[in-house]
């Protein structure tokens, strides 16, 4: 990673202030970046991280910060613009997950990053636990993978934040699931049709995540309409003429009814076997009661654990993430891996945006045109 001149810090809500920017601060303090800017809409709250983290308020324009590198930690529906705006201006970009809210905005940024020549790295933080690069060897092995099936139950866990909870838990935990779906699966580009339906609605927001504290601006976050489960499903095209149809289930809950702690489960069934992980994702307290074997594989009917033990400290991943993300931005040889990052993410948002739509009632079409 090659040194960074100056980083803006779009938006001071709770990821930033828990990840973000205490990452960003001790990367200064080691003198791998000469300075750090944050901007929020609420200025008291920017002023305030700034004093914490030894950073400088930004009170205008994004395109004014001349920064060379715009993270982007601003509410989901605000995303894409953010991101264009910042490759306008020159800068190479960070924006956390969803990458965008539709299929055509996704595919604007990734136009856009190819014609600027400039890069985007979309942060998807759980492919960069240590338990899903053996994941990813043990599927290659078993040829192609027909059926995903991705879950992520919380017993409670709503967003305080009023961006989190509108843009919805199929884009707030389902981004995650169709993310390492997409990755684990190899389906770097995807074409088909999507369903959906709601499952269990809003209590009112009273059992919003616990470990969250950081609220929205001008004090308590106040209560939004919405349904607190998704269920969905997608047909994926066959990569090649006459190939096998491909099927994604995915299921996503902050505060599932009858459910003891917090659980994620990925089956993927492949044409020679299958592999299996049961774990914990983010911040969640119930990392601690996640079971072992983390994951396991089976082929010609025998059972192989990959993994044994969990990950219980969270940061670990989100270190990483943001490890990666510099080095797809600032290393020449990582340009691919960055194109590739970038791709994956066009996919997975297609597939939700298809999702979110089909919510309706209606079947939607999707593809990817990157």
């Amino acid at each position: 990673m090659t040194g960074i001149g100056r980083v803006l810090v779009a938006g001071a809500g709770w990821i930033a202030h828990r990840v973000h920017l205490p990452y960003l601060a001790r990367l200064r303090q080691a003198g791998g970046l000469g300075e750090l800017l944050i901007a929020d809409t609420d200025t008291a709250r920017a002023e305030a991280a700034a004093r914490e983290f030894g950073a400088r308020m930004h009170a205008g324009s994004l395109e004014e910060a001349a920064a060379g590198i715009v993270l982007v930690a601003t509410p989901p529906s605000s995303h894409a613009a953010l991101v264009l705006r910042a490759l306008k201006a020159g800068a190479q970009v960070v924006v956390e997950k969803p990458l965008a809210l539709t299929a055509a905005d996704a595919a604007a940024v990734w136009r856009n990053s190819v014609e600027s020549g400039l890069r985007v790295y979309p942060l998807y933080t759980s492919r960069h636990r240590p338990e899903v690069a053996v994941l990813r060897d043990a599927v290659a092995e078993l040829g192609d993978v027909r059926q995903v099936r991705a879950a992520w139950m919380r017993r409670s866990g709503v967003p305080v934040t009023d961006g989190g909870r509108a843009a919805g838990v199929l884009w707030d935990l389902g981004s995650h699931l169709a993310d390492l779906a997409v990755h684990l699966a190899g389906w770097s580009a995807v074409t088909g049709t999507a369903t959906a339906r709601h499952q269990h609605p809003s209590t009112g927001g009273q059992d919003a995540a616990a470990w969250q504290t950081v609220t929205a601006a001008g004090g308590t976050a106040s209560a939004l309409p919405c349904w607190h489960g998704v269920s969905a499903a997608a047909t994926v095209d066959p990569s090649f003429p006459a190939g096998p149809v491909r099927q994604l289930r995915l299921e996503a809950s902050w505060a599932a009814p009858g459910a003891a702690r917090d659980e994620v489960r990925i089956d993927l069934e492949a044409e020679k076997g299958s592999v299996h992980w049961r774990t914990v994702l983010g911040w969640s307290p119930d990392r601690a009661l996640a079971p072992a074997p983390a994951a396991w594989a089976v082929r010609d009917g025998e059972r192989h654990v990959l993994v044994d033990a969990q990950p219980r400290d969270a940061r670990h991943e989100y270190a990483g993430q943001l490890d990666a993300a510099l080095a797809a931005l600032t290393t020449p040889d990582c340009r691919a891996e960055a194109v590739r990052h970038l791709r994956a993410a066009c996919a997975s948002t297609a597939l939700l945006h298809a999702m979110d739509s089909a919510l309706s009632g209606i079947a939607q079409p999707f593809t990817t045109a990157v």
